[in-house]
Order: structure tokens, then sequence, then C-alpha cells
């Protein structure tokens, strides 16, 4: 009898080892997201316990720590396989929906599914070390001001989602960090100046320090993508907080158009716009100086060398013709609708495309040592 009984045990074990292993397989083998496979993967470490426990026969607070021990395995083992196999983890404590895009996130891993009918196409992020790892194509551009208008009572269905917007920055702490708040489309001029709201901000954080915030200033025009964090109140204003954010736009530097406006009346004054260790630049007999880029974007030709947006050598490139003083060691680039003269102690004129040597516009050499 005592055979048959052992027999019987040892069977029972098998039986429960293998319906276990069989659990796990199946919870493995299904590459999506489902309640059935932590289900499957709980009875299946639960029946190792009870297993365990019959053999054994221990304490049942050691086999609460053994079994324990089983679910912090499994936690570890879904990553490995997860990070090996590109799979949807088991155990994904968060999933982000945002439109055609799934992102699971489980301990220590993150998986990016960028279409959410494709199970095979899988992105891993170990350790979340990466920000949105999909085309950022793939999501509608939001207006800011439409954004912020509404964000207060749609609150809910932006938490937790990746979203791309694109405003004015109002404010902008080295790589780490810009704001945007509402501001009126009306009251756009040159240089991007507008009044900002403050009733609401959106608080754009950067996981890493973003190098392309370096072409941008305050009352650029930017696009970022980035995940809808929080939702704060701070002196009776809201602020909105987004995490993981990601410059999407450039300010395309190289391609620009500078336009000018001569004066009605010019007289042998030349006023500095912009000094720095090695030139100083004027304008001479000049109303307006307006740089253009692609964007639309429009900046005075002092705000644009003062913000790095133009170099100074910009300003000399590809000239209709060059007119040059060897006695005095100087030359004029004429462009289409002004000229620049290159003075022999590195100023630079910026004037009336018909300037010439003779309206002696230069400091002299005797001037700068006085």
């Amino acid at each position: 009898m005592k055979k048959n009984a052992n027999d019987k045990t040892i069977k029972l074990n098998f039986i429960l080892i293998i319906l276990s292993i069989i659990l796990l397989i199946i919870s493995f083998i299904i590459n999506k997201s489902t309640v059935i496979r932590p289900i499957f993967w709980i009875i299946a470490i639960s029946l190792l316990g009870l297993n365990i426990f019959y053999n054994n026969k221990l304490k049942i607070t050691t086999i609460i720590l053994v079994i324990l021990l089983f679910f912090g395995g499994s936690i570890i083992l879904d990553g490995i396989l997860s990070v090996t196999f590109k799979r949807i983890p088991v155990f994904a404590y968060n999933i982000i929906t945002s439109g055609n895009t799934k992102v699971y996130n489980a301990i220590g891993i993150r998986i990016w599914q960028c279409d959410k009918n494709d199970y095979k196409n899988i992105i891993v992020d170990p350790f979340y070390k990466d920000g949105y790892m999909c085309d950022s194509e793939n999501i509608d551009v939001l207006d800011s001001n439409s954004f912020l208008n509404s964000i207060v009572s749609n609150y809910s269905e932006y938490k937790n989602k990746y979203i791309k917007i694109k405003g004015k920055i109002s404010k902008k702490t080295g790589q780490n960090y810009i704001e945007m708040q509402p501001y009126e489309v009306k009251s756009i001029t040159v240089n991007g100046y507008v009044t900002f709201a403050d009733n609401i901000t959106l608080r754009i954080l950067f996981k890493n320090n973003s190098k392309e915030l370096d072409d941008f200033d305050i009352y650029d025009e930017i696009t970022v993508l980035g995940i809808i964090k929080n939702l704060e109140m701070e002196d009776n204003k809201y602020i909105v907080y987004m995490n993981e954010s990601e410059v999407i736009s450039n300010i395309n530097l190289k391609e620009f158009n500078i336009s000018v406006t001569e004066s009605n009346s010019c007289n042998t004054d030349k006023k500095l716009i912009f000094s720095n260790e090695t030139n100083n630049v004027y304008n001479y007999c000049l109303e307006e100086m307006i740089v253009s880029y692609p964007d639309n974007n429009k900046y005075e030709i002092a705000h644009a060398l003062s913000s790095n947006k133009l170099n100074i050598s910009d300003l000399l490139i590809d000239p209709v013709d060059t007119i040059n003083n060897e006695k005095e060691n100087m030359i004029i680039y004429r462009f289409e609708s002004y000229s620049a003269l290159v003075c022999n102690n590195k100023d630079i004129i910026l004037g009336k495309k018909d300037m010439s040597f003779d309206d002696m516009v230069c400091t002299n050499e005797e001037e700068i040592e006085s």
C-alpha cells in the first residue's frame, strides 16, 4: 500500500511539473497583451510551489518565500526572454497606446510595438535608455495653443500618452528643458515676438541634454515629441509636464535670404549692430535688413547674428561681384540687395548695394588705437 501511495505521489509530482512547464511555455508563446499570460504563469509557479510543499513538508512561510522567489525569478526571466527574442513581456505593469503605437513598460525594459497589429517587428529598450523609438511621422502634430486650451478638461485623454506638439518657446533653460505658453497668432512679428499668457504652461523636460536646442531661442517655433505625465497647480496656474522629450523639428540655417530697405536719408554715420572678439558689424544707410528662412521665420540682422542663427561669414557667401582696394587692404562684396565692406581692421559695414570706398565709412587704424 505504501508503494502504491509513493507511486501516486511521484505521478502527481510529475503531472504538476509537466503542467507547470506547459503553462509557462504557453504564456511565452502567446505574443500578445492578454490577461491569460500572467494568469497561466502565476498558476504554473503556484503549482511548482505546491509540489515543493507536498514533497518536502515545508512550513507555509517557507513555501510563500519560495513562491515569491519564483515570482522574482520569473520577472527576470521574462525580461531576458523579451530582450533576447523580442517578445511582448508577460509582466507589463503599464501599457501605453498612442494612435497605432503600443508601449509596454515592464521592470527594467520597455517594448515598442510601432504597429499594434504587427507582433513581429518589436523594438526593445533595455533600462529605459531611449525616448520615443517609433517613426514620429506616424503621430499627428498638435498646435500648442489648441492643446493648452483643452488639456485641463481633457487631461485623461492625454495622460501617459506620447504626443507631438508644435508651438513657440516661451522659456528655455540650456539643453535641459523648455516651456510653451498660449499666445495670439495674429500678434506674431519679426523675430517671432509674441505676448504669452501665463495661466497655463507646458514644461517640456528632456531625458538627456538636447544639443538641437542650441539652434532655438525664445519666440522660435519648435516641434517636440514626448509623453504627458502630470498636470499640477502652482501659484494658481496650471503646469503640464511632458517627459522623455525630443526635438523633432530643425531650423535650416544654411538656406536663407537677406532683404533690405535702404534709408531715405543717408549720412556718413554708421551704427554698430553686432560685435564679437574678432569683428564689429555696422549698418550703413540701411533702414531695415531682414533674414528669412524657409520655415517663414524672419529675423532682424542683429537678432540673427546675436542668436547664432547667422554667422558673420554667412554675410560674405556667393557675392555677385567683389571690388578690391589693395592699397587700403579693403574689399567690397556686392550682393543683389546690399554690399558688405570688409575693412582693414576687420570691421564689416553692411550698406546699400552701390556703396563704394569713397563713402569713407571705415574706421581707420588711428581711430582704433586712440
